[in-house]
């Protein structure tokens, strides 16, 4: 299974690049590799040094010195004016590699990430070889990186930086204990102090009483120090949303085959309705992610009319989706893990059936499923359908009879039958602002006895700006026979006249 389990111990890792200012620099060739380099920025009224690598520290170097005194110390020092904004985007691009180990990756500038990789160690062989395969890429890409994995994020932020590896539940307090005061993660204020009373390692922290140390050193201390061993939560900001339900599959070697992909994507499909059987949901929509060796992810997204977990069905209409989107993959070197997310979640409630009523003629889960199908092959705008909404403009309706109940006056306000266009009168007679006295329609000449009206019925201003308004009359002739007729335009202005439907 490749689900992570509600019921899996929490597991946490933290990656640190200790010199990912240099390293950058480093690998776009714009300092040389093997001579002392520091970054420098203004602070306040002077320069000091805001990164080092690992030859300027060892020529006694350090972040925070003067950059003048630096240059008195060592002559050679290689300096280059510090650029945090492309530090930052340089993280934020290594924690979008790591979205192929899991969901939940959140950057902690300037230096590190966390993952959240509860549930997902049995894909790389445990603990230890997830790490391991974690720490290759940076690595090969010429960044220095410490990792280590630990029941809580705070946990894990200190090991990397003071031991790495992997630390148990189990083992948590007394490997805590020996880390020094910085791996708490405490701000400037707090650590000054807990310095100044002496304090150098966690576990001093953890065996001094708690009300009267905490009146001291402040909540912040005491709250990063329940973080750190589990006793209260802590709260991360996720690079992009977690989705509530998704399976990964990590391959043994890479992949390039259309066939092979869809091999993974088929288990990943099974895995995923395994995860969302148990939360009686179906995916609304869907996201497919291959990780190439490159580094980069090519994203397939993939929208659904209903909720839906049928493992086939989810199948059939993702590789539509594969076989129109492969052409443009460019997986030269080939994919190596694979990640299915239901981004969108609905329930699935099981219809009532009733025993007494006829067979339905129509099938919404048939129709549901094409509707996918076709969006899926030709694009979501490819597919439309009509939506029905009043409107008070009667050459909007069709021809058809008008199926409604009679008004509680009995008197008729539209007509039974409405032309699907309406039909121009003679008008041989008419009053200033009124009905016809007579008109001609189909070669008879007609003579009015009742007319009521008139109805102003204006058009939709937004669709047809400028449309001249109508006069609807109701009106009846010497047979009985009664129309619905219309003038166009104001009586002073040349009006024209129309039939628009028939009452009983």
């Amino acid at each position: 299974m490749s689900l992570r389990s509600e019921k899996s111990p929490a597991r946490w890792m933290a990656l640190y690049f200790p010199f990912l200012p240099t390293d950058r620099l480093k690998r776009l060739g714009a300092a040389p590799g093997d001579a002392p380099l520091a970054l420098y920025a203004k602070t306040g009224n002077a320069f000091t040094l805001t990164a080092v690598n690992e030859r300027a520290i060892a020529k006694g170097l350090h972040p925070g010195m003067a950059l003048a005194d630096s240059q008195a110390i060592f002559p050679g020092l290689v300096v280059r004016e510090a650029e945090p904004e492309k530090d930052a985007q340089l993280l934020d691009r290594i924690a979008a590699w790591a979205d192929r180990f899991t969901p939940f990756v959140a950057v902690d500038q300037p230096s590190g990430l966390f993952l959240d990789v509860t549930g997902c160690a049995h894909l790389f062989g445990g603990d230890e070889a997830m790490l391991e395969a974690v720490k290759a890429g940076p690595a090969a890409q010429g960044f220095l990186v410490e990792a280590a994995i630990a029941p809580t994020p705070g946990a894990a932020f200190a090991f990397a930086r003071y031991g790495g590896g992997v630390v148990d539940e189990e083992n948590l307090n007394a490997a805590f204990a020996k880390a020094p005061i910085d791996a708490l993660r405490l701000n400037a204020a707090s650590a000054a102090l807990l310095k100044r009373l002496g304090l150098k390692t966690v576990g001093q922290v953890m065996n001094a009483p708690r009300a009267p140390f905490a009146a001291r050193a402040g909540e912040h201390a005491m709250r990063r120090l329940d973080q750190a061993l589990g006793r209260a939560r802590e709260a991360l900001i996720p690079r992009r949303p977690a989705p509530p339900v998704y399976a990964i599959r990590r391959l043994m070697e890479p992949v390039i085959a259309i066939e092979a992909l869809m091999t993974v994507t088929e288990a990943l499909c099974a895995d995923l309705a395994l995860g969302l059987e148990k939360r009686a949901a179906g995916a609304r929509l869907l996201r497919l992610a291959f990780y190439g060796v490159d580094g980069r992810a090519r994203e397939i997204i993939l929208g659904l009319s209903r909720p839906e977990r049928t493992p086939k069905v989810l199948l059939r209409l993702l590789k539509e989706r594969i076989d129109k989107a492969a052409g443009n993959f460019n997986a030269a070197f080939g994919f190596e893990a694979a990640r299915l997310d239901a981004v969108e979640i609905a329930p699935i409630e099981a219809p009532i059936s009733d025993l007494a009523a006829a067979p339905a003629t129509r099938d919404p889960e048939a129709e549901a499923r094409l509707i996918d199908m076709i969006a899926a092959r030709l694009g979501a705008r490819a597919v439309s359908k009509i939506s029905v909404r009043d409107t008070h403009a009667p050459q909007q309706r069709d021809g058809a009879e008008i199926a409604a109940p009679p008004p509680h006056d009995g008197v008729m306000r539209r007509p039974v039958t409405l032309f699907p266009q309406a039909q121009p009168i003679e008008v041989m007679a008419s009053v200033p602002d009124g009905p016809p006295l007579r008109f001609r329609w189909r070669r008879i000449l007609r003579c009015i006895v009742r007319a009521e009206g008139p109805e102003r019925i204006a058009p939709d201003w937004l669709k047809s700006p400028g449309a001249p308004a109508r006069d609807y009359y109701r009106i009846e002739d010497d047979r009985a026979r009664r129309y619905w007729v219309y003038r166009e335009g104001l009586y002073g202005e040349g009006p024209r006249w129309f039939i628009h439907g028939l009452f009983p």
